[in-house]
């Protein structure tokens, strides 16, 4: 796939907008950039994730508080003022590890994933998603560190929909293509690309991983846009 913009983001789904922003913008200093309405009913603020997106999908409806845990399990932010890793649970109970720039690899943030078979995993980072592995069970996705480990805790293909981390979008410079190239691989697809999904101006398209955790493939009209701007100037 080719990237329009390196770095994964995190999409997230809450009830409590005041409190999660609370956590995320003024006790993480995590930067609000954008505000806007994806669907109805669900309020998006975007906060800056060292370059990356975090997703605060604040939605309406009463969400689910107790659901089958797989997936995004915690988020580690890289921190300056950090000498080693603090925990920390924002407002819903989702799990964020500050750590020291360079730990484990990780100089701006990572994700780790609770999969319930690693080597089918090592099968979808290194062979469908064709990611760069950097170590045990750790690849690197478009300058994001991921990581996985085993955990009998974990319902494959469950119904996740609830507050919590709920789905990693890539931003690509050609959904569709890369949609195509990845069913090709063997992806399990869960929607089409199409700009029809939300009410953004974005094509996205949806796959599984191999627990049935949500991959979301996006073509952001702005971010192609800087992207082929930045190619041209360095072949002129």
């Amino acid at each position: 796939m080719e990237y329009s913009r390196p770095q994964i983001d995190l999409g997230l789904l809450t009830n409590q907008k005041e409190a999660m922003l609370s956590f995320w913008h003024q006790t993480l200093g995590l930067d609000i950039t954008q505000e806007l309405h994806p669907a109805e009913g669900v309020c998006q603020y975007k906060l800056d994730l060292c370059g990356a997106v975090l997703k605060l999908n604040c939605v309406e409806m009463n969400l689910p508080s107790q659901r089958p845990l797989n997936g995004i399990r915690m988020l580690l932010l890289a921190k300056d003022d950090i000498d080693s890793p603090r925990h920390l649970q924002d407002p819903d109970g989702n799990l964020v590890c500050l750590v020291p720039p360079g730990y484990s690899g990780i100089q701006n943030y990572g994700i780790h994933m609770a999969v319930s078979d690693e080597a089918t995993f090592e099968q979808f980072y290194g062979e469908i998603l064709q990611l760069t592995k950097i170590g045990d069970r750790t690849y690197d996705w478009a300058g994001t560190i991921v990581s996985f480990a085993w955990s009998p805790e974990v319902q494959p293909n469950a119904d996740t929909t609830g507050i919590g981390y709920y789905y990693l979008t890539t931003q690509v410079v050609d959904t569709v293509s890369a949609h195509e190239k990845l069913m090709l691989r063997g992806a399990r697809e869960l929607a089409t690309p199409s700009d029809q999904h939300t009410n953004t101006d974005s094509i996205i398209s949806f796959i599984l991983d191999p627990d049935g955790n949500r991959v979301e493939i996006s073509q952001r009209p702005d971010l192609v846009a800087h992207h082929l701007n930045t190619l041209r100037g360095k072949t002129t």
